[in-house]
């Protein structure tokens, strides 16, 4: 496939890591500093140039291109970019990042013919939303290639009794991993459980909330009480997703005006506290130790983890600390904290996974980067239907095949069929065979 990417920051960067793998890929950006990033660490092409210029594109010297990706931080450069764009080159497929999420409403994106669009505080809220859907587990990730899931358990249970892994793993569900005093390891089903295990699972949702029923008897069984930290838009938007006549809402911030900007968008249907402090006192006053659940929402990830910290601390059981600089996320994990990952990794995330092509390989990462997931999705038009899985040659690692909606141990007599989906489970030592393995099916 042959790649545009329109935008050099954080975003840009991680798909153009990740596509360059198997595909030829440019990236354009008027920043020179950071193009001259990129081409230091990946060898692809880098143009400079404003996307709002025509003559940029025609730098590109091509006539036609599989994919225009267009991640800056203007909505309206990225969505004049996709027209301007049409003007020189042949683009099969546009895909878009934009801040307002006004344009859903809209018919813009569909008379610019835009693929797919990725809103991230909307993206990120919406993650959040799932888990107050599953109280009871300790994250969940989700996939776009299947309906199967990736979900923790803190093993905290009453009574005596301990739990082998081949007790718990009846149905339609596997364990991909468990990680114990901070470590993480991929076990077999004789390993027996312990109290304050995190344990990962990854298949049928319903089977695994069954599982986290007899693992964990003290997240609460429904999420009543909510109170989250920060006012911005992305706790606004997170406010909006879970806004239920069944949950109190209470939002925490010392910025005046974004707490007056809260309290409108939301439509007072949200209690939202301005003070200049969020000491112990404020938090006994606004009952944060009765919540169910904290969400701490700042762009800081320093100031998330104090705020997390603090709640655990009052004894909440479900915190959850938004990760928007990648080299805390092992430490928020670390720390005990759920962790979602911002609007900047979720929008990397969202974009990835809704190329669907037999080409693409998802690749995400568990258990604070410990762990890494490798899945691909045959298509009808994959030239692997009909090929057998090559052997697998990698320790330590579980690696499955869904197939109409059952999981199915790889073997090498399995012959590929369109609509399989492969998944790769293993620790982060493991990525580079992992990655090698997958992509040569």
């Amino acid at each position: 496939m042959y790649i545009i990417i329109a935008g050099a920051g954080s975003v840009g960067y991680s798909l153009a890591k990740i596509l360059s793998y198997k595909h030829s890929v440019v990236v354009i950006d008027k920043d020179f500093d950071k193009l001259n990033t990129i081409s230091e660490d990946l060898d692809i092409l880098t143009i400079h140039g404003d996307i709002e210029n025509p003559k940029t594109f025609t730098k590109l010297e091509i006539d036609e291109a599989n994919l225009y990706i267009a991640v800056t931080n203007n909505d309206e450069a990225n969505l004049l970019s996709t027209i301007i764009v049409d003007d020189v080159v042949n683009v099969q497929s546009k895909i878009v990042r934009l801040k307002n999420d006004s344009f859903l409403s809209s018919k813009i994106l569909e008379k610019l013919s835009i693929n797919f669009a990725v809103f991230p505080n909307l993206t990120t809220a919406k993650k959040v939303k799932a888990l107050l859907e599953f109280p009871r587990l300790n994250n969940v990730k989700y996939f776009h290639q299947t309906s199967f899931k990736l979900a923790s358990i803190i093993v905290d249970y009453k009574g005596d009794h301990r739990y082998l892994l081949s007790d718990i793993l009846k149905g339609n569900i596997i364990s991909v991993g468990i990680e114990r005093d901070k470590n993480f390891e991929i076990v077999d089903n004789n390993f027996l459980l312990e109290k304050d295990d995190l344990l990962y699972l990854f298949g049928d949702i319903e089977e695994i909330r069954e599982v986290a029923k007899k693992l964990n008897n003290f997240m609460p069984d429904i999420i009543k009480k909510v109170v989250i930290f920060g006012a911005n838009e992305l706790s606004q938007k997170i406010a909006k997703e879970i806004l239920s006549k069944k949950i109190q809402i209470k939002i925490i911030d010392k910025d005046k005006k974004l707490c007056k900007e809260a309290l409108q968008y939301l439509d007072g249907e949200v209690t939202v506290i301005n003070s200049n402090f969020e000491d112990s006192q404020l938090f006994e006053e606004e009952g944060v130790d009765s919540a169910d659940m904290v969400i701490s929402t700042y762009l800081n990830d320093e100031k998330n983890i104090i705020k997390a910290i603090e709640s655990k601390d009052l004894g909440v059981k479900k915190v959850v600390a938004i990760n928007s600089d990648k080299d805390y996320y092992s430490l928020m994990h670390k720390l005990g904290l759920i962790v979602v990952r911002g609007p900047k990794a979720g929008a990397y995330y969202a974009i990835l996974e809704n190329i669907s092509s037999s080409q693409i390989v998802t690749q995400r990462h568990y258990c604070g980067g410990a762990g890494v997931i490798f899945i691909r999705k045959i298509y009808s038009n994959s030239e692997s239907i009909g090929k057998n899985i090559i052997e697998l040659k990698i320790d330590s690692i579980k690696a499955i095949l869904i197939r109409d909606n059952e999981i199915i141990n790889i073997s090498s007599d399995i012959f590929l069929k369109a609509g399989d989906t492969i998944a790769l489970f293993g620790k982060i030592d493991k990525k580079d065979e992992m990655e090698r393995w997958i992509y040569e099916l």
